[in-house]
């Protein structure tokens, strides 16, 4: 049941980064939007993969769950970088 969860997760995830590739190829400052939108996310992303111990006891969860989230979710933004650079 719970890889059922983290699938519908990956799929959402994958939608919503397709949507911001798409928002960005619509207007030169939404691309700028989207731009520093990934920036931050790419920033946070780096800051958990440094702090995984602190942030899986945060989390209450186990690091290598988190360490999981965190390479799905690299690969939700790969996805999304495909759509938008193919659109």
């Amino acid at each position: 049941m719970r890889a059922m969860y983290l699938a519908n997760y990956f799929v959402a995830g994958c939608i919503a980064f397709s949507l911001l590739g798409w928002v960005a190829s619509l207007h030169p400052y939404a691309f700028r939007a989207v731009l520093c939108l990934l920036a931050a996310i790419a920033i946070a992303w780096g800051l958990s993969w440094l702090l995984d111990f602190s942030l899986s006891k945060l989390l209450k969860i186990s690091v290598a769950d988190l360490q999981a989230l965190l390479i799905s979710a690299l690969a939700m933004l790969l996805i999304g970088l495909g759509v938008f650079l193919c659109s």
